[in-house]
């Protein structure tokens, strides 16, 4: 297969991630805040389990493809680095790191959803309240993956390796925005208002976003290394 294909396959993985990862998240109303009543999080439960259950699919999908996008932008910058594979490293581990974590949050929402569909359901109060919080904190423990991902991937866009600079400092807030999360996630025990939401979405969103604009410049064949003979108008931003 030509280079040129298995470049396009890499950056549409990418896209792909983006595409599943938005339908995996919006499918389906946001689960209650984390102090809700259990019978809450249940009715929550019924009324939405077929979207819940598709969502869980798509985003399985998603984390997969991620993967496959991890290794492509480690061959990317791989070349760039001219086998030097110091931020290369950094960017292909944590990318590893983020699809494993994103499976693993997946898991309280899909036992829920098995549990509630078989017979008699979900009857101990306890366990929705134990998954539904166990929910919340596998997201803790997911962003910081995705910080050191969108930090060394954003370092490798302000050094020109590859992408635009100004797409770097977005990698960059988003980076920030994660380490934001990660303290909100793992410390909160209540609702806090929607103002503590700003960074986990920002978090969320700023993935999306870099990892998105990254791929459509990867497909166009504009995501390479100045040492790749990128265009003028790549190395001017």
């Amino acid at each position: 297969m030509e280079e040129r294909t298995w470049e396009r396959i890499g950056a549409l993985a990418g896209i792909a991630f983006v595409v599943l990862g938005i339908l995996a998240t919006f499918l389906y109303p946001q689960q209650p805040r984390i102090d809700s009543t259990p019978a809450k999080t249940l009715a929550w439960l019924h009324g939405h389990r077929t979207g819940i259950q598709t969502g869980i699919v798509l985003g399985t999908f998603g984390a997969g493809l991620f993967v496959w996008f991890a290794g492509h932008l480690r061959n990317v910058l791989s070349r760039a680095e001219h086998g030097a594979n110091r931020i290369t490293s950094v960017v292909f581990g944590s990318g590893i790191a983020v699809s494993v974590m994103y499976l693993l949050g997946g898991l309280p929402n899909a036992v829920l959803a098995v549990m509630d569909a078989q017979p008699g359901g979900i009857q101990d109060p306890s366990i929705v309240r134990m998954l539904g919080d166990l929910n919340g904190i596998l997201f803790g423990f997911t962003v910081p993956a995705v910080m050191v991902f969108l930090a060394a991937l954003g370092w490798a866009m302000l050094d020109g390796l590859i992408g635009w600079r100004w797409l770097g400092w977005i990698s960059l807030i988003g980076a920030a925005c994660n380490a934001i999360a990660t303290v909100t996630m793992l410390t909160f025990s209540t609702y806090h208002g929607a103002a503590w939401g700003v960074p986990a979405w920002g978090a969320f969103l700023g993935l999306l976003v870099v990892v998105l604009v990254l791929s459509i410049s990867m497909l166009r064949g504009r995501g390479a290394a100045p040492s790749e003979a990128r265009p003028a108008a790549m190395t001017a931003a």
